[in-house]
C-alpha cells in the first residue's frame, strides 16, 4: 500500500477508533459507520497531520477510502 493510504487510515484509527482491519480501499463512509459531520472531521484531521486540505465539497463528492487517498496523493503531488 502505498504511503498515503497508510497515513489515512492511522488518521482513521487515531480520529475515529476504527479497527485498522476495516479501513480498505473499497470501504465506504458508511462501511465506516461515519457520517457527513465524521468526513468533516476527517478532512480537518488530514489538514492537521498531512498538511493535506480537501474542501468540503470536494470531499461530499468521495464515496470510499480510495478516494480519500487519491486526493491526499493528487494533493501532496503538487505541493512537492
Amino acid at each position: 500500500m502505498s504511503s498515503a493510504f497508510e497515513s489515512v487510515v492511522e488518521v482513521l484509527v487515531a480520529r475515529f477508533g476504527l479497527d485498522p482491519e476495516t479501513v480498505v480501499p473499497e470501504a465506504t463512509f458508511d462501511d465506516l459507520g461515519l457520517d457527513s459531520l465524521s468526513q468533516i472531521e476527517l478532512a480537518t484531521a488530514l489538514k492537521k497531520r498531512l498538511g493535506v486540505a480537501i474542501p468540503d465539497e470536494e470531499l461530499a463528492e468521495m464515496a470510499v477510502v480510495a478516494d480519500v487517498v487519491a486526493a491526499v496523493e493528487q494533493k501532496t503531488a503538487t505541493v512537492r
